[in-house]
């Protein structure tokens, strides 16, 4: 009997861990932030920000992260700046890798679902976005 607790223990325990490739599918899309914080401790709470970011991510696991900002008509004002990444997963971890010019920097993927998605860099912000809902007017 004990041998089949410790079993089960770890079946259970192997399939809670989370995968992180299965973030991939959620990250592609627009965010609007809600809310950055560092060391458990809110920084900014965001009630409605003026621009979201896009992620477009490829099958290659390329991408980019643009910023918009929505228009009154459902349409959005697209910048000229463009953050190109390549995502990777190292040691069960899911990074974004940017290389603008000469500089390279990654964020950690914490989690990313359909309503959410989190971002850690390394000085530790923790960034809280949640997709984009467009503002309708009638």
């Amino acid at each position: 009997m004990r041998q089949f607790l410790t079993l089960s223990f770890f079946i259970l325990l192997i399939s809670c861990k989370s995968e992180v490739s299965t973030y991939i599918p959620f990250v592609e899309g627009y965010w609007e932030i809600v809310n950055v914080s560092k060391d458990q401790k809110k920084v900014k709470d965001y009630k409605m920000s003026g621009s979201v970011d896009y992620f477009k991510v490829n099958a290659d696991l390329s991408g980019y992260r643009k910023k918009v900002t929505p228009r009154f008509d459902g349409t959005f004002e697209i910048s000229k700046h463009v953050s190109e990444f390549t995502l990777s997963i190292k040691d069960n971890h899911l990074w974004i890798i940017y290389t603008n010019n000469i500089v390279t920097y990654r964020e950690e993927i914490i989690r990313a679902n359909n309503s959410s998605l989190i971002l850690s860099n390394s000085d530790g912000f923790i960034y809280t976005y949640k997709p984009y809902e467009p503002l309708i007017f009638e």
